[in-house]
């Protein structure tokens, strides 16, 4: 780097932590803040008036002297490497041998927290400390032009291209033509409390199943027992309130084991985590990620806890969701579905911070009697609107989608379109 300070730019990921000469990260420190305010030629009296520059780095100064530097300088003209090829070997050295000390460190973290028997969620900091690793020591690849790529992103759009939608399509053929459920987006189902977004998700989870996609789904309001319940009503059509009794018939019986054997067939992990912070959302996903493979995580739903100060809360869900829609469907290549609770008037109740960072928003809520009669009965009782949608059309005021809900066996269908009220003859 003194010989070419431009090699810099080949190397932004390297910090000078990573060296295990601590010297050796403090002229890297220099060079790198020299070249990053326009200096072109790095020599000991540049090196040194950068180290004095400060109060955090006039330490520095005492132990790699002008005449050190010197040294260093004449010494490097026999070694200098020339080419951007070799430079980035030697980063990479760099980098790979603080990846393995850095691990060791973390591992003797976790193996004093193994033998601390106080210690809790182990599990959960031992996956979070390793990934944490693994994200720092991560590095971008070099950018290329887009001529080099074009021909590639084309095949991936032509690969996601699968009946009329990109990605794979919800249950309700309507929808599909405004968004579809795609790796590295987010798309999140708002209502109102008790509106049904809950039964929404599970009737998502249910189809991605019948496709075949492994789904983690976790839930913050139904454990397992009762989530099992729904998923078995909605999957065999039998009431929810005839099935959890034992209300059913020998041939609803035999129904409801097709249904248990059908499930155990898939890839679905289901888990109940009434409060969850975006770290154990996070490592509850590369876990399932490691052991499965994962299609798509739905998370029911996104809300705040609360307690505490409004901003706190605000910020907090805002940083779950934002970890949601980047660090698992971004980095992971994972689908995203939410839900999040609304308001009275049909906006997201905890934080816009939500709609800021989801791909999609869409609300679904019943509709009034005054709606039904003027629709038909035939077109359903509950309306679905795409309100925000970053990856296809949104709805213009007044169009909707008519679905039937029908609570009783945990199901939504599309039923037939309603004429809009407001279509002219010409």
């Amino acid at each position: 780097m003194i010989h070419h300070p431009e090699f810099y730019y080949y190397s932004e990921d390297l910090i000078p932590s990573y060296f295990a000469d601590e010297d050796n990260g403090h002229i890297y420190l220099a060079i790198s803040s020299l070249v990053n305010k326009g200096v072109t030629r790095i020599d000991p009296y540049n090196i040194t008036e950068f180290f004095n520059s400060s109060d955090g780095t006039k330490q520095y100064a005492q132990t790699i002297t002008v005449e050190k530097l010197n040294e260093l300088v004449e010494f490097s003209n026999e070694i200098v490497r020339d080419t951007v090829e070799e430079y980035k070997l030697l980063v990479e050295n760099v980098m790979e041998t603080a990846m393995r000390r850095e691990t060791i460190l973390k591992l003797r973290e976790c193996e004093r927290m193994c033998f601390n028997p106080k210690e809790d969620n182990i599990q959960e900091k031992i996956y979070g400390a390793i990934d944490d690793v693994l994200l720092d020591f991560s590095t971008r690849d070099e950018i290329p032009q887009f001529k080099d790529v074009v021909d590639d992103y084309w095949e991936q759009i032509v690969v996601r291209q699968k009946d009329g939608c990109a990605g794979i399509p919800f249950r309700f053929p309507s929808l599909n033509n405004y968004v579809s459920i795609e790796r590295q987006e987010l798309v999140v189902f708002i209502g109102a409390a008790k509106a049904g977004k809950s039964m929404m998700l599970l009737n998502c989870a249910a189809d991605l199943l019948k496709q075949n996609y492994s789904v983690l789904y976790i839930d913050s309001e139904l454990n397992s027992r009762l989530f099992t319940a729904r998923m078995i009503s909605h999957l065999t059509g039998i009431e929810y309130r005839r099935l959890t009794t034992g209300a059913y018939s020998e041939e609803e019986k035999v129904r409801i084991q097709q249904a248990i054997q059908w499930v155990k067939e898939k890839n679905f992990t289901h888990i109940y985590m009434p409060i969850f912070d975006h770290r154990s959302i996070y490592t509850t996903a590369k876990k399932i990620m490691h052991r499965d493979g994962l299609d798509v995580i739905i998370v029911d739903y996104f809300k705040s806890n609360g307690d505490g100060d409004a901003y706190a809360n605000y910020d907090r869900l805002g940083k779950i969701v934002d970890m949601v829609k980047n660090d698992i469907c971004g980095t992971m290549n994972v689908a995203g579905i939410g839900a999040a609770q609304a308001t009275s008037t049909g906006k997201i109740a905890d934080s816009a911070k939500i709609a800021r960072n989801a791909s999609t928003i869409i609300s679904v809520v019943p509709k009034t009697a005054e709606e039904i009669e003027e629709d038909g009965v035939d077109c359903g009782n509950r309306k679905m609107r795409v309100l925000a949608n970053r990856n296809g059309p949104q709805m213009l005021d007044g169009e909707y989608i008519d679905l039937m809900f029908n609570g009783d066996i945990i199901n939504y269908t599309e039923v037939r379109q309603h004429t809009p009220h407001d279509t002219e003859p010409y």
